[in-house]
């Protein structure tokens, strides 16, 4: 009977995590489809980390969820005899997604 009480009250908790884990996952491969196609075209992309997904509680707004990813973009540089050195340049980005986790709007930000 305990074991059944204890499940009853802990089961909730399991399935709102897994629901945020999913939708941190779509939001992920959203945002490096985007960063990839429209920010940065033909440049190598690496994910560094994605922040925690935040709902955002604006009703007025198409925004319904925040995700801040840091990320680095690789591009070769040309130096003298026809040597190219490849740069790592990293970037911070606040994402801002809608209810179907596609990407409206980014932009960049920094911190200390």
């Amino acid at each position: 009977m305990r074991s059944l009480l204890l499940l009853v009250f802990v089961l909730p908790f399991f399935a709102a995590a897994q629901i945020n884990r999913s939708a941190k996952e779509l939001a992920s491969e959203r945002i490096q489809l985007y960063v990839k196609n429209k920010l940065f075209k033909n440049k190598q992309y690496a994910p560094v980390s994605y922040g925690e997904i935040k709902q955002v509680g604006n009703k007025q707004s198409d925004v319904v969820w925040v995700l801040a990813h840091t990320f680095e973009i690789t591009g070769g540089g040309q130096h003298s005899f026809e040597q190219t050195a490849v740069t790592r340049q990293p970037y911070k980005f606040l994402f801002y997604l809608d209810g179907k986790m596609n990407v409206l709007k980014a932009e960049t930000y920094y911190s200390n």
